[in-house]
């Protein structure tokens, strides 16, 4: 069974004792460090950390995404949970996914939902309320960064690609498809059975599923 390395970044202590108490209990699961700054996280992402849970309070006057930006860069196998000590807006949320984070959990949260929300984003799932993953693929903007970010070893989509698997996410049929597109249904189908073979995934049905949780 494969160790889940965590890397904790917060900047209130008792936050942090209270997460790697918390994390320290889980045999699936390992603390590789715990830091209070972001520039001491980019430093030590040679431990290789699988899941970096974030409080944004760290980074000050840094925006996320030019983080998350780095982090990718720096080490490509880590996701990055947001640690919200407070409720943020629906928009602030799905900016946090079009920027690159994985999930997010709250304070309040028990500590049987962080840990299935580490095992989640560690599987390849983003952890959101439903209905922040259906307005952020409501977005037919918003999904094809969801996608070049946030899908580990995803092969480059198409825009032709991009435009049907937005399509698919809405829950157009494939017949709805093709008339919107002005192609035909074959046609279609030939888009969606590259885009399945790159999301590596077998059915439309499997392609939502990595973008939900239970």
């Amino acid at each position: 069974m494969s160790i889940i390395r965590i890397m904790v970044v917060a900047n209130d202590p008792n936050q942090m004792q209270a997460l790697s108490a918390a994390l320290d209990q889980q045999d699936s699961m390992g603390i590789v460090s715990v830091v209070s700054s972001h520039e001491t996280a980019i430093k030590q992402l040679t431990a290789s950390p699988d899941v970096m849970l974030l409080n944004s309070g760290v980074l000050k006057d840094h925006s996320l995404s030019r983080f998350i930006h780095t982090i990718h860069t720096k080490s490509s196998r880590t996701r990055i949970i947001h640690y919200l000590q407070q409720n943020l807006p629906d928009e602030e949320l799905i900016y946090d996914i079009k920027a690159g984070i994985r999930g997010y959990i709250k304070a309040t949260d028990s500590p049987a939902i962080m840990i299935k929300a580490i095992q989640a984003v560690f599987n390849g799932e983003i952890w959101a309320e439903r209905r922040i993953l259906e307005k952020a693929i409501s977005n037919p903007l918003l999904l094809p960064e969801i996608l070049n970010v946030n899908v580990a070893g995803l092969a480059p989509l198409t825009n032709r690609e991009k435009e049907m698997l937005t399509l698919v996410m809405k829950g157009e049929s494939n017949k709805e498809i093709a008339a919107r597109s002005s192609i035909s249904e074959r046609t279609v189908k030939t888009h969606l059975y590259r885009v399945y073979r790159k999301l590596n995934v077998k059915s439309r049905t499997k392609s939502i599923a990595l973008f939900s949780h239970s």
